[in-house]
């Protein structure tokens, strides 16, 4: 029966190709340019991106309810999470593994009602949801297996094993020549756990051995120049990378959620994870 459905919607999102040609307006529209690939990471807590330099920034998750961002030259949101937009979702998560309510989906629709003027991507599976037939919302779908990332927005987009991955292939598509990454902090040695949004502080991992994901991440990002940022108390062994405080000169300082996040957001991701949802 589950050979049976994996055919059957590998098909029926296979005749929803179409929809992707829309994306060949992006093809290297940024050539040779630089931009940030802004991540959930918990190392937001301690500086304060509001006073970094403007540049285009690409973003996902709930980046969008940080406040500071107001500031940013944000232009593309990506959602990049398969059937997340719907009523009821299957909740993969090992204390859950069934169909429950879905309780992220009131971030979302918060999220998209106050970013409409953002250009946004989000995976064709979420695309009966109700709030994306707007002119500025465009799909991607990795529609068969590649050996290598495949880049291509207009076609197979199989660059999306993870959120990094899929604002990897973005960029490249569009051409930039340099990203700037923040708050991707599991690219970092000893790794930074935890996210911006959480009510807890985050926590370093110095037994936690991600060199597989860096090393997955670095493939990801095979033909653009990428530079990891970091505290000053970490490095990347895989990548490029420098910290926060000697290239943007800002100060290690730290922030709770309720700094920079408005208490109703917080409150919707606290019931989220009481489903264990939030971390989707």
């Amino acid at each position: 029966m589950k050979s049976f459905i994996r055919k059957f919607l590998k098909y029926f999102w296979f005749m929803h190709k179409p929809l992707v040609f829309r994306n060949k307006r992006f093809k290297d529209i940024h050539r040779g340019e630089t931009c940030y690939i802004l991540a959930n990471g918990g190392s937001l807590k301690y500086y304060d991106i509001s006073k970094l330099p403007k540049r285009d920034t690409i973003t996902c998750s709930y980046a969008l309810i940080d406040k500071r961002l107001n500031s940013m030259n944000v232009k593309y949101f990506v959602h990049t999470d398969s059937y997340t937009l719907y009523p009821f979702l299957f909740n993969h998560h090992p204390r859950a593994k069934k169909f429950q309510k879905n309780k992220i989906l009131p971030i979302f629709n918060k999220i998209f009602k106050a970013n409409k003027h953002l250009t946004t991507f989000i995976n064709i599976t979420n695309i009966y949801s109700v709030p994306f037939f707007r002119k500025n919302v465009f799909y991607y779908h990795k529609f068969h297996e590649t050996q290598t990332p495949n880049d291509d927005l207009a076609g197979n987009f199989s660059n999306n094993r993870a959120a990094l991955d899929i604002m990897l292939g973005i960029s490249k598509y569009m051409g930039y020549k340099k990203a700037i990454l923040i708050g991707c902090d599991y690219l970092g040695v000893p790794p930074l756990m935890g996210h911006f949004y959480a009510d807890r502080k985050p926590f370093s991992m110095p037994d936690e051995d991600l060199s597989d994901y860096r090393s997955k991440v670095k493939l990801s990002s095979k033909g653009i120049d990428v530079l990891v940022i970091l505290p000053e108390d970490m490095s990347s062994p895989e990548f490029n990378y420098s910290s926060y405080e000697s290239y943007f000169n800002l100060k290690k300082e730290y922030q709770n959620n309720h700094d920079f996040i408005d208490e109703d957001y917080l409150q919707m991701l606290r019931d989220a994870e009481d489903f264990n949802q939030s971390h989707m």
